[in-house]
């Protein structure tokens, strides 16, 4: 099953706004997204637009979606 999480980079390390539970080995699909403001004009729409965001991306998968191999994608 395929779920975002945001997430946040620091001194070059990619660390998860909340816990999340993911088993060693597990396949990550990252999406920059890069801010249009400055981080210290972040404001309550920008988070609503991240939440929103996230909310749609994990709609496009289903809890039973297969995994698709890349020879599958090019067919």
């Amino acid at each position: 099953m395929i779920s975002g999480h945001l997430a946040i980079v620091k001194d070059g390390k990619i660390e998860l706004l909340s816990p999340v539970s993911i088993p060693e080995g597990t396949k990550v699909f990252i999406i920059p997204i890069i801010p249009v403001i400055p981080e210290d004009k972040n404001t309550e729409e920008t988070e609503n637009w991240e939440k929103f965001s996230l909310k749609n991306l994990n709609q496009c998968y289903a809890e039973n979606e297969p995994e698709y191999t890349l020879e599958s994608i090019k067919d």
